[in-house]
């Protein structure tokens, strides 16, 4: 049955477009100094080929193996290729492949035209983890179910100044949920799993305000992230209907010298609507960057709304070689009225990071009061 969102969502949702508007013109305003455009780079002067073999063990997703290759500017058009070809013993399948003109590392700091990002996803957890709704949800009602997500995000943006980028995308999309087990929670999943594939496409627009130095590996600097995703009737969508807000801060800061880095984050997020599919919901639990709760597992905390907060000190070690130590703090809730600190949710770690030309390879362990995480993906958490 088709569903539309209701009038309060579409009048919010005028409303952020309006807030767009005036953002961008004021913004677009401050950043109107005479900063003269970069140069044009000689060709080939950005070419580079960095691949990456992966072996590791992940706590959601098991040992892993695979491997990660991507191409920059061999076609002189300043675009980038990047390929992942992932699977796992806990039964993960990620498969993604990202087109992007101009490669955004090399639209960073820049006044740009139109740019374009195209990236097809299938990603499938034959063990993927559901705790239910709320804050307060209880490990033992882990319920474990096969998900799947096939995905095709077409992302336009502008640089309509070296800081001020405005982004607009439109992702297909399709989610299935299959054989719920072993948990408590199966009769809420059954009716999930019997709908069969949906079809849930959605629309985002986006406002990033973004000084720092560095995509790949920022030193300095801070990033503004204004983002609205539109789900309904009126864009295709047969089985979703929701509005989801976000907003993310981040800063970094050199402390000891120019390979020394203090970065920051804080997060918040509101998903409203009359359809929400299960894992759209605000989450938080795993090494995801969205998520980013390192000491707990994956989807462990699910609501309407969440606040989320990391902290990192990013330190060099040796060639190519860096460590960090960090803690994660958050919590999730129903509507603002029923915001409870007191049930934040903190963990604190260490990791690893790998510096490549064009990625940075990271490995997190984080502990919590209900355990311990271990991660293993690519780039920054922020």
């Amino acid at each position: 049955m088709m569903r539309s969102i209701s009038r309060p969502c579409m009048a919010f949702a005028i409303s952020l477009f309006l807030a767009f508007t005036i953002l961008i013109s004021g913004l677009a305003a401050q950043d109107q100094a005479p900063i003269p455009a970069p140069a044009p780079a000689p060709p080939g002067s950005y070419r580079s080929f960095s691949p990456f073999p992966i072996l590791m063990y992940d706590t959601d997703i098991g040992f892993g193996y695979g491997g990660r290759v991507k191409f920059v500017d061999y076609l002189k058009k300043r675009e980038s290729l990047d390929l992942i070809l992932f699977n796992s013993t806990k039964g993960e399948r990620w498969y993604v492949f990202t087109f992007s003109v101009a490669d955004p590392e090399i639209r960073q700091g820049t006044r740009y035209g139109l740019a374009f990002d195209l990236k097809a996803e299938y990603d499938k957890f034959l063990n993927y983890s559901y705790y239910g709704l709320g804050a307060a949800t209880p490990e033992e009602d882990k319920t474990i179910l096969t998900h799947t997500t096939t995905s095709l995000a077409f992302t336009f943006s502008r640089g309509f100044t070296p800081h001020l980028v405005v982004e607009a995308a439109y992702v297909v999309r399709w989610l299935r949920y299959l054989d719920p087990r072993e948990g408590p929670l199966v009769d809420e999943l059954a009716g999930l799993a019997a709908a069969g594939r949906l079809f849930a496409p959605y629309l985002t627009f986006a406002l990033k305000y973004d000084t720092s130095d560095s995509q790949i590996h920022p030193t300095r600097g801070f990033r503004f992230i204004l983002q609205q995703d539109l789900s309904g009737s009126y864009m295709g969508s047969r089985d979703a209907a929701f509005s989801r807000l976000t907003v993310d801060f981040r800063k970094y800061l050199r402390v000891f010298g120019e390979k020394d880095v203090f970065a920051v984050r804080a997060l918040a997020q509101y998903v409203g609507g009359a359809a929400v599919p299960f894992f759209d919901h605000a989450s938080l639990g795993g090494g995801n960057v969205m998520t980013a709760m390192r000491g707990f597992p994956l989807n462990r905390f699910l609501d309407r709304g969440k606040f989320l907060i990391n902290a990192e000190y990013r330190f060099p070690l040796f060639w190519k070689l860096g460590g960090i130590v960090f803690t994660d703090a958050g919590t999730v809730w129903h509507s603002l009225r029923m915001v409870d600190l007191g049930e934040t949710a903190v963990d604190a770690g260490l990791g690893l990071r790998f510096y490549m030309p064009d990625f940075v390879v990271r490995v997190d362990v984080a502990w919590s009061a209900e355990g311990m995480g271990l991660y293993f993906n690519f780039g920054h958490i922020f």
